[in-house]
């Protein structure tokens, strides 16, 4: 699985609850109000945004699956904020989303394969004793 932008990394809101154990939020999507899916994917480029800042590029992630919790809680702040969990405050939320992509070590590929093999240094054989034996030389 790779993290690209416009793609929600966390696929459902059923992972979210999962992820979260926020069981409230099936009434949100069976109501239909929200487009949650809209909402998925704005907390995942929020995410992506920020991998972006710290200089690492999200499409190399070999982890990218480490960061659904971060994207899980941060679509819960925006829930709160936007006044659909009733009088839940988004700073909490918000904060939780922040320690769990501050847990996460980002482990990325490589841009290319590292040589480690080395050049062979080569000596000039014009000096003596090959000189002599080659025709060159003293």
């Amino acid at each position: 699985m790779s993290f690209r932008r416009n793609w929600p990394l966390v696929p459902s809101v059923a992972r979210v609850v999962q992820l979260t154990g926020r069981t409230d939020l099936k009434n949100l999507e069976a109501s239909g109000e929200l487009a949650l899916a809209d909402l998925l994917l704005s907390a995942s480029n929020t995410i992506y945004e920020r991998l972006r800042g710290k200089g690492v590029p999200p499409e190399r992630l070999k982890n990218p699956e480490a960061y659904e919790n971060a994207v899980a809680w941060q679509f819960l702040g925006v829930l709160a904020e936007a006044g659909s969990l009733g009088e839940e405050q988004a700073a909490p939320l918000f904060a939780q989303s922040d320690r769990y992509f501050a847990d996460v070590s980002p482990i990325v590929e490589p841009d290319e394969p590292v040589s480690i093999e080395g050049v062979p240094e080569v000596l000039n054989p014009t000096d003596p004793p090959f000189g002599s034996i080659l025709g060159g030389g003293p």
